[in-house]
C-alpha cells in the first residue's frame, strides 16, 4: 500500500506546475474567496497571492532560531523598472534593479522541503538551496497558525544539469510581508519618475496583470496620455 502524500491532494493549486493533468483538479474562483474572506489575517500578503510574485528571485533565505525569512526581489516592480530604463534610457545597470519584498514566518516554525515525483508523490528531502519564487498556495488558516506550500526553483550549481522545481511547506504562528519597494525606487531612480511609479502601483493593486514587459511599457504609454495637456 503506497501511503507516500501527493501533491495533488496536498496542494493542488501548484499540482499542474509538477505533474501532467488530463484536466484541472482545483477551484480557483472558491480559492479567491478563501482568501478575501481571510485578508485580515494574511494582511498585506493577500496582495500578492495567485502568481503576483511569480520570478522573484530569492536574494537571501534565512533561518534562525524560530524565525524564517525570505528576501524576494519582486519581479513585477523589476520589469516596470526595466521598462523605465528602457522608456527614458536611463543609465542603470539591470542588477541594480532590486526591490526588496521580505516574508518572515515566526513562532512554531516548521518546514519540510520536496522533490516532486513524476506522478506527483512527495520525496522529502533536506533543506536545498531555493534560487527564484514561482508560486504558492495557502494551506491552512486560523488564529494560530498559517501554513503554505511554496513553489521554489533551485538551480543546479552544476550548470551541465538541469535545475528543479522544489516545494517547502513551511508553518508558523505568525506570517509578515513587509514592503521595501519604495524606498528601493527612490534610491534607485529619486523622484524623477515617481508618477510612473505610482501609477504602476495603481495599477497593480487594482489586480491588473502587469508583471508582463510589454504590458509595463503600455502603462508608461498610458500616463504619458494621462498627463498630456489637452492641445487648443
Amino acid at each position: 500500500m503506497n501511503d507516500k502524500r501527493n501533491i495533488q491532494t496536498i496542494a493542488p493549486f501548484l499540482a499542474n506546475d509538477f505533474v501532467d493533468l488530463d484536466e484541472p483538479i482545483f477551484d480557483t474562483d472558491k480559492y479567491s474567496i478563501f482568501l478575501t474572506e481571510n485578508s485580515n489575517r494574511l494582511k498585506n500578503f493577500k496582495k500578492y497571492l495567485i502568481w503576483k510574485l511569480h520570478d522573484s528571485w530569492i536574494t537571501d533565505f534565512e533561518i534562525k532560531s524560530d524565525k524564517l525569512k525570505l528576501s524576494l526581489n519582486d519581479f513585477t516592480t523589476h520589469v516596470f523598472a526595466d521598462a523605465i530604463v528602457e522608456k527614458f534610457k536611463v543609465d542603470i545597470e539591470h542588477d541594480k534593479l532590486v526591490f526588496p519584498v521580505i516574508l518572515e514566518f515566526k513562532g512554531n516554525l516548521n518546514m519540510e522541503f520536496f522533490r516532486v515525483e513524476e506522478y506527483g508523490g512527495l520525496e522529502s528531502i533536506d533543506q536545498i538551496t531555493v534560487d527564484e519564487y514561482l508560486g504558492e498556495q495557502i494551506l491552512k488558516l486560523n488564529d494560530d497558525l498559517i501554513e503554505i506550500a511554496f513553489e521554489l526553483w533551485h538551480k543546479n550549481p552544476n550548470e551541465d544539469l538541469p535545475g528543479e522545481r522544489i516545494l517547502m511547506i513551511a508553518s508558523a504562528k505568525e506570517l509578515n510581508l513587509t514592503e521595501n519597494q519604495d524606498e528601493a525606487w527612490n534610491e534607485i531612480f529619486g523622484k524623477k519618475y515617481y508618477d510612473y511609479y505610482h501609477y504602476f502601483k495603481e495599477q497593480f493593486e487594482s489586480e491588473r496583470y502587469v508583471s508582463d514587459y510589454t504590458e509595463c511599457l503600455k502603462l508608461v504609454g498610458e500616463y504619458n496620455e494621462k498627463i498630456k495637456k489637452p492641445t487648443a
